[in-house]
């Protein structure tokens, strides 16, 4: 912890301070100049500092700017998704979630709970796996080739329930069928009882950073009938994707005089029983 403490003293130096040679932070932080390259040169190596050739002075390092736009790109994300969750929770009446690519896993940053008494798992800012979760493999699908397999190459793929998928031929084949459908299901492969079907959200550059998801109770919604609403899915995370900037080459005559989908037309709320069948 004391040098855990002392990084984040470096780090907040340095931010005050645009460069500063390793002598300046020993002393200025009372740190013995051994303790100081230490830290120092461990913080070059992730990145967080950077060191001048030529002056041999520290400065804050481009992994910071990596982080603040990851912050405000999935700030972005969320604010941007928010009438589309609302929408697709009305119509459905189902839990609606939406998380974002987090190194090699997926974190939830917004959730609309269904007006039907279930605990989930899921709650805004957990962490939750690539290989079982609806919104895991629906992003994992729609990364580069290259990306997926180093991501596999480390991911442990841990079996939660009898319906995970733990062998990476599995995974791949999951993958491949979800590309082709352009949607992922999850059939209790991470909780017993749960279900639902998952979309991509991509960015202004294509890239598939997020993704949302309709979950529900299977004893109560058979994933047959889950699956009915991809339609409203898709379509709904088409438009969110418009908002962040995606447009769609191949989207012909679907869209409007500005490239803009056309807007979605929702049906009416469906009348659902709040008794388990």
């Amino acid at each position: 912890m004391k040098s855990l403490q002392k990084i984040f003293q470096i780090i907040e130096l340095l931010k005050e301070n645009r460069e500063m040679r390793l002598q300046e932070i020993a002393d200025r932080l009372g740190l013995y100049k051994s303790t100081a390259h230490r830290l120092t040169a461990e913080l070059c190596r992730n990145g967080y500092l950077q060191k001048n050739a030529q002056s041999k002075a520290y400065q804050l390092g481009m992994k910071f700017v990596d982080l603040a736009s990851h912050i405000i790109e999935n700030m972005d994300i969320a604010e941007q998704a928010t009438e589309g969750i609302r929408g697709l929770n009305e119509v459905t009446q189902e839990t609606i979630h939406l998380a974002v690519l987090m190194d090699r896993q997926v974190i939830y940053v917004a959730k609309k709970e269904s007006p039907h008494a279930i605990r989930m798992y899921s709650q805004i800012g957990k962490i939750a796996p690539l290989h079982c979760t609806g919104v895991g493999k629906s992003i994992l699908a729609f990364q580069s080739p290259d990306l997926i397999d180093a991501m596999l190459g480390s991911l442990p793929l841990h079996k939660y329930t009898a319906h995970t998928i733990v062998t990476r031929e599995g995974l791949m084949r999951e993958l491949a069928q979800i590309r082709r459908n352009g949607f992922a299901v999850d059939r209790e492969e991470h909780e017993p009882h749960l279900g639902c079907i998952a979309a991509p959200l991509r960015d202004h550059a294509g890239r598939v950073v997020a993704s949302i998801s309709i979950t529900a109770v299977l004893y109560r919604l058979k994933i047959d009938d889950l699956c009915g609403h991809k339609d409203l899915l898709l379509a709904t995370c088409a438009e969110i994707s418009h908002r962040l900037g995606f447009r769609d080459p191949a989207a012909g005559n679907g869209e409007g005089a500005h490239g803009r989908p056309r807007a979605i037309r929702r049906p009416p709320a469906k009348k659902v029983s709040h008794k388990f069948s």
